[in-house]
């Protein structure tokens, strides 16, 4: 073991500790991702059914298998597996919700229709 005594001034000490610093960081950086879980965005039919159901929309493995078969529902198709992205059953979700603006904005149309043709 070195026992040598070194002697600094405090912003040389600052520079050797910013640089030891500064040397580590990518590698932690590294570490964390490689150990972070990933969070995967692929649900299969049994999945995908109770995210539905959690949003709002009562949906059974039938309805989707259904869905799947009209092609009126997002998915993709590994081989015989059926697989769903949850972005895109929020994007298909969010489509399909009539929100209560666009439905007095129909309405007054038909309204103004209704008048134009009389």
């Amino acid at each position: 073991m070195d026992n040598t005594v070194i002697v600094t001034t405090p912003a040389q000490l600052q520079t050797i500790i910013s640089d030891a610093v500064n040397a580590i960081l990518p590698k932690l950086a590294d570490f964390r991702r490689k150990n972070e879980p990933v969070e995967t965005d692929g649900m299969n039919v049994e999945d995908a059914a109770r995210f539905l159901s959690e949003q709002g929309i009562p949906t059974t493995r039938a309805t989707l298998y259904n869905l799947v078969y009209k092609e009126s529902i997002p998915y993709k198709k590994f081989g015989r597996r059926v697989v769903f992205s949850k972005r895109e059953l929020l994007a298909w979700i969010e489509a399909r919700t009539e929100h209560r603006e666009d439905r007095r904005a129909a309405a007054a149309l038909r309204l103004a229709e209704s008048a134009n043709r009389k």
